[in-house]
């Protein structure tokens, strides 16, 4: 008896969220999600606010020591964000305000 062609969830899921992939609210939690597993809840609760546009990430923060520390390590960050995202969005830049 044929085994019956199975997907696995990851391709289903895949397939599900392909559609809104170009969408800006989906792009932006996207970024947020990225943020927050790299920097951890105290930088997110220092975040006021994540704008993404144009492959640009700004992010309004609202410690000035947390400015200072992560434009310290900017491209650190910046190459650190693109790799949790990997290949579902690209980040050119990152703007810290």
């Amino acid at each position: 008896m044929p085994r019956p062609n199975l997907e696995g969830l990851d391709g289903i899921l895949s397939r599900m969220l392909a559609p809104h992939r170009h969408k800006p609210a989906f792009q932006l939690a996207l970024c947020a999600n990225a943020w927050r597993a790299l920097l951890g809840e105290a930088a997110q609760q220092k975040t006021r606010k994540l704008a993404f546009a144009d492959g640009r990430l700004t992010a309004y923060l609202t410690s000035d020591s947390l400015r200072h520390e992560l434009r310290a390590q900017q491209t650190r960050l910046l190459q650190g964000l693109q790799e949790e995202l990997k290949d579902q969005l690209e980040i050119k830049e990152l703007i810290l305000k």
